[in-house]
């Protein structure tokens, strides 16, 4: 073994001790997990060691936070039904989120209360997120349960949402939250046990990844469509997760959630599924959450102005824009694009499509001149825009 490999190893080891450290979790539960594979009940073995693997962590003295799917699952189980098609039956499917959203609920209670834990549900959509105000109180009421001893059990509001408002996944739920309550560690269980140097399935050669860079390149190579029947997720969206996990320096570990006693294994150093380790280089919360918002549209800024923004901080000015695409609203998210219509940073807009319009190519001076009214002379405040 040469010299360099012995100290990738070496550190390998240390990030996994490392997680015996972590204090605050959240635990993302998939679909898959839950739920028998014929019929789609429940699968009340692995939900019973589930919430046995819960309690050990709350007696440790850690705060556990968990994302749940199963709702449109149990739904589908308890009327009997085939999956319905998420692009054509956005209805039926909010119908048995709905049916399905209470049954597990009571699930969790029912159990928890064996071990005389509390829970409290927390339904949330992609909007929640993206309002400022909306976001804070979600973090305040996440503080709150943690500090009264209650476990929050977070899952997407899909009876309500609608595909303009979803976040499409729970493994990107599941980050959002991590970020939110300024976790130590995401946690992501599912039938997906690690990541593979290739799919283990087709390829018997496939190599587990121990530990690797959230941000390493490679991800993307061994990343292949993994969704199975009862999720949305693949591998694909849990690197996507662990990397907004990982700007505000929270690690992944994705694990074979049917094996909950591999959780307390892992935080314990033993060598499980995979490590998806942050970078050293975090991101201020604000900084994540304005990357993380939906874009309404684009702004295309001349060389001069993507050079200030990106070589030297600067704020974007009206001269420096060339062309703005779609209709949004003050204070919603847009993205800068440069000539080739490469996008180079996100931010929120401070006059809205029609008077940024108006504003291209003249100087700050001229905002009152030429709109009647005068909001800011910047249109993408700096400490309100993150490069891309």
């Amino acid at each position: 073994m040469d010299t360099e490999q012995k100290d990738m190893e070496n550190a390998s080891q240390q990030r996994r001790q490392a997680l015996a450290q972590a204090r605050r979790i959240v635990l993302k539960i998939g679909s898959a997990v839950l739920t028998n594979s014929e019929d789609k009940s429940l699968d009340r073995g692995v939900f019973c060691r589930l919430i046995e693997m819960v309690s050990k962590l709350r007696r440790d003295g850690r705060d556990v936070i968990i994302v749940t799917s199963g709702a449109i699952a149990l739904g589908r189980s308890l009327i009997g039904c085939e999956r319905p098609d998420r692009e054509k039956s956005l209805p039926t499917l909010q119908a048995l989120a709905a049916i399905g959203q209470s049954l597990l609920m009571d699930y969790y209670e029912r159990e928890l209360q064996y071990y005389g834990l509390r829970c409290a549900q927390l339904l949330l959509t992609r909007a929640d997120l993206e309002d400022r105000t909306r976001f804070s109180n979600a973090r305040r009421s996440l503080e709150a349960l943690l500090e009264m001893n209650v476990i929050p059990i977070i899952n997407e509001n899909d009876a309500v949402t609608c595909d303009q408002i979803r976040f499409g996944d729970n493994d990107t739920l599941s980050a959002r939250v991590a970020v939110l309550c300024r976790a130590d560690l995401l946690i992501i269980m599912s039938d997906i046990d690690a990541v593979y140097t290739d799919n283990p399935k087709i390829n018997p050669d496939a190599v587990r990844i121990e530990s690797i860079d959230a941000f390493d390149e490679r991800l993307d190579e061994y990343a292949g469509d993994s969704s199975g029947d009862v999720g949305t997720g693949g591998m694909i969206t849990k690197i996507s997760a662990s990397r907004m996990a990982a700007k505000m320096g929270v690690s992944t570990l994705i694990l074979q959630g049917k094996r909950p006693k591999y959780v307390l294994q892992a935080l314990e150093g033993k060598s499980l599924g995979t490590l998806l380790f942050a970078s050293e280089h975090r991101q201020t919360l604000h900084k994540v959450w304005l990357e993380s918002l939906m874009v309404k549209g684009k702004i295309q800024c001349d060389d001069g102005a993507r050079q200030a923004i990106c070589m030297q901080g600067r704020s974007l000015l009206p001269k420096g824009i060339v062309d703005v695409d779609g209709r949004f609203a003050e204070g919603e998210a847009v993205e800068l694009i440069d000539k080739t219509g490469s996008v180079f940073a996100k931010g929120l807009a401070l006059y809205d499509a029609d008077d940024i319009r108006k504003l291209a190519g003249h100087h700050s001076s001229e905002i009152e001149a030429i709109l009647g009214f005068h909001i800011s002379d910047v249109i993408v405040h700096r400490d309100d825009l993150v490069l891309i």
